[in-house]
């Protein structure tokens, strides 16, 4: 499910060093942005998974987008289209942690507040994480999905299909989760929590005086242009609008793809429960980079990474990677990855947003694909044609 997003992370920093070695420079091109290869490189990606595949690449003042595939694996459907809506799983994690930072420059908090002195007893542990450590998966939390969902790490969906419509308070989930222990001291590990962002979404709340909902929608997507994105109502089901079918494979040939669609917004919540569109994903982080949402100091303080041990660095609620561009292999884009159960987005970010890239695609990754390992290599491609301008 949601974790899924930190092998990803893992994976283009793997990837980094043997793509180096092989770019290719880039063909013509129109405006900014090589339109040939993009188009390739978009080809690629498709020709190994089933699902339908989106993306948005910016250059400045140039875009491109793209898509590929039928919107669902039925017979005749209507192909898809790059503004479909997705939900974008943990992308929505940049958004909770923008909130977050605008609150401590409202004065309503302080990052380095241990939890507990504004959410007294929401996580049952004598030494209580900060906010910060709980934006950079630094707290100790353990997950939820793993306890709610066991066999989901054996690839069993028994659980999943009987109980992914049920409705969970975050509470619930957060209860659920802590019934372990902390998986070390706060600040003394790395792991990756959608139950801290369950926290930090009840902290929002908490100051706020109003749902998480209502401050999305006024602190990210109205400021930030974001015109097709929502946040689902807890007890809803289903995607407003046009959209890609998502699917969670099964890895059973009688019954390879489960359909997730109306899976109950209230299990992806604060952590990932958000829904867009690869154009607006790209308005949202172009809006967090250019004092829209964050001031150059916040910015800096929200990409201040810290190791993860896993091939990507990690700061407040963004993820940061090097692609091995040839102009400057060493430079750092931020941005995240997503699992929207089904839904699989990547978005990557220069730090000055003129370089932006998110494509999304209907099909988790565990048993979709034809070969794995080259949908892996064939969507580093696309991601290092789309911010290195490189054929690789």
């Amino acid at each position: 499910m949601i974790p899924a997003a930190v092998a990803v992370l893992g994976l283009v920093g793997a990837l980094t060093a043997a793509h180096l070695a092989s770019a290719e420079p880039a063909g013509p091109e129109t405006g900014g942005l090589d339109t040939e290869v993009l188009e390739d490189r978009l080809a690629d990606v498709a020709a190994l998974t089933a699902g339908s595949v989106l993306v948005e690449v910016r250059d400045g003042d140039d875009a491109w987008n793209g898509a590929a595939g039928a919107r669902d694996l039925d017979a005749n459907a209507p192909q898809a289209r790059p503004g479909d809506r997705v939900r974008i799983g943990s992308v929505t994690k940049s958004m909770v942690a923008a909130i977050v930072l605008q609150l401590e420059g409202e004065g309503r908090l302080d990052l380095d507040d241990p939890i507990g002195d504004h959410l007294p007893g929401i996580l049952p542990y004598d030494e209580q994480p900060t906010i910060r450590q709980l934006l950079q998966h630094t707290g100790g939390v353990p997950e939820w999905v793993g306890a709610l969902y066991p066999g989901l790490a054996e690839g069993d969906l028994t659980e999943v299909r009987e109980g992914y419509r049920t409705h969970y308070e975050p509470e619930e989930l957060i209860d659920l989760a802590t019934q372990d222990p902390p998986l070390f001291a706060p600040g003394e590990g790395w792991s990756y929590s959608n139950t801290g962002y369950a926290v930090l979404g009840l902290l929002i709340e908490e100051r706020t005086g109003h749902s998480l909902r209502h401050e999305l929608k006024h602190r990210i997507f109205k400021p930030a242009g974001l015109r097709h994105t929502y946040y689902p109502h807890d007890h809803g089901s289903g995607i407003r609008g046009r959209h890609s079918v998502p699917y969670i494979t099964t890895g059973d040939a009688d019954e390879p793809y489960f359909d997730a669609t109306a899976v109950s917004p209230s299990q992806l919540g604060a952590s990932g429960g958000v829904v867009s569109t690869v154009g607006d994903v790209n308005e949202f982080y172009d809006a967090l980079t250019d004092g829209t949402l964050l001031t150059d100091e916040q910015l800096a303080e929200a990409a201040a990474f810290v190791e993860t041990g896993t091939g990507f660095q990690y700061g407040l609620g963004l993820g940061g990677v090097t692609m091995g561009c040839p102009d400057d292999p060493e430079e750092l884009f931020i941005g995240h990855a997503g699992d929207g159960m089904g839904h699989q987005t990547r978005t990557f970010h220069s730090f000055d947003g003129e370089r932006q890239i998110t494509l999304s695609w209907s099909l988790d990754d565990k048993h979709g694909h034809a070969d794995p390992a080259a949908f892996e290599e064939a969507l580093f491609g696309l991601l290092a044609a789309g911010l290195c301008g490189t054929a690789s």
